[in-house]
């Protein structure tokens, strides 16, 4: 995950298990490279005839030596199992009896004035409008909000009337499948992913709002706390993700920390990072779903290729999570089908105290995974 998501052209020692973790084997990649790669990168190039070796896997705690050498150094994936305990897991988050829903704790309550920056996918679907019940949700969760002693008078009314206005203004616009060459392509078009500041209580008051619906088909969704770095936070917020030890594993120079904390779905697109990543699952679990420097680049330049597209983007912007690249990388990442030949593609799964360590440049999409309008909750340092 770029800094603040946008792709840069320039480019004590414990037992532990290893083994194997799920391998997905599609999409054929060509030998050009969009982005310069390291001799070490060289070595995870996209040809059928070399072998490929799925991410491994460690159970339990890992030594930073033995991080360095297995992980760091040699670029290598590496899915960390039950690997933290980090404060935020147990302070933030609390679970039912049955373990089937999470939701905030009162101690997080404490911080809802706090601004974060948020991401909404507008409930208008590519090329067309969505059903009228999502618009409801929205007119519905405020409703609800006017009528709450809790939330009536914050800032969170003030959000959801904004989110409302965006989405009536996309609902009169005509998307249209493809603008002409001189418009700008694909670039031009219109958008249903919106960015916004918003009070840490948009997020709590929404997944309150879904637990009196009760209905996964009809709750607040795809509403995310993204890219938020941890000096975002009050100090006693922060202090509960303490920075792990394998992040000091190289320089020890901590490049940049991100927090996200959504209702289901959320997603973050096919990119690659500039440092290397340590995410850290937190709440609910997520699926990743990666692939060496060589061969996502050729399958994302090759992508941008055929829709006429050659200039570079800021990934998590509106022309980046929707549309027809959208698309076409999602497709190419997650569709159950393909036409992008053999490139070997890994996927990982996360649970709370689970981690996964990204190399840089190896790319890599996330998505959430379980019931819509439940909370997903992830950490993250970048590191060098």
């Amino acid at each position: 995950m770029l800094s603040r998501l946008g792709i840069n052209p320039s480019m004590a020692s414990s037992r532990h298990i290893l083994r194997p973790s799920k391998s997905l084997a599609r999409l054929q990649s060509t030998s050009f490279s969009t982005f310069p790669v390291s001799k070490q990168q060289d070595q995870h190039a996209a040809d059928p005839q070399q072998p490929h070796f799925p991410v491994k896997e460690v159970v339990g705690q890992i030594s930073v030596d033995t991080f360095r050498e297995t992980a760091l150094i040699p670029e290598n994936p590496l899915l960390l199992r039950g690997f933290h305990n980090l404060p935020a897991m147990h302070k933030w988050f609390q679970y039912s009896a049955d373990n089937l829903n999470v939701e905030f704790t009162p101690y997080m309550e404490e911080h809802e004035d706090i601004i974060l920056p948020y991401e909404f996918t507008l409930p208008l679907q590519y090329r067309k409008v969505a059903p009228a019940s999502q618009e409801q949700v929205l007119l519905d969760f405020l409703a609800w909000l006017e009528k709450s002693s809790k939330y009536r008078d914050s800032q969170v009314p003030v959000s959801i009337n904004t989110l409302i206005d965006t989405y009536k203004a996309f609902k009169k616009s005509r998307l249209r499948h493809a603008l002409p060459k001189s418009s700008g392509g694909y670039d031009n078009e219109p958008s249903h992913f919106l960015q916004l500041d918003a009070p840490l209580g948009l997020i709590t008051s929404a997944r309150q709002f879904n637990m009196e619906r009760g209905n996964s088909s009809d709750c607040m969704k795809k509403l995310y706390i993204a890219q938020s770095n941890f000096s975002n936070l009050p100090e006693p917020l922060s202090q509960d993700l303490p920075t792990p030890d394998v992040v000091l594993a190289g320089k020890g120079d901590i490049y940049d920390t991100s927090i996200w904390i959504g209702l289901q779905p959320t997603f973050t697109p096919l990119h690659r990072d500039p440092n290397p990543n340590l995410f850290c699952q937190l709440a609910g679990s997520k699926k990743v779903r990666l692939t060496a420097p060589k061969a996502g680049d050729a399958l994302y330049r090759l992508i941008r290729k055929k829709l006429g597209i050659y200039r570079h983007k800021q990934l998590r912007g509106p022309e980046m999570m929707s549309g027809p690249e959208f698309e076409l990388l999602h497709a190419a990442v997650w569709g159950e089908e393909s036409d992008h030949g053999d490139v070997q593609i890994d996927e990982v799964s996360l649970n709370p105290g689970d981690a996964l360590f990204i190399p840089l440049g190896w790319w890599h999409s996330v998505a959430s995974t379980g019931e819509d309008g439940k909370l997903n909750a992830s950490a993250n340092w970048w590191f060098r």
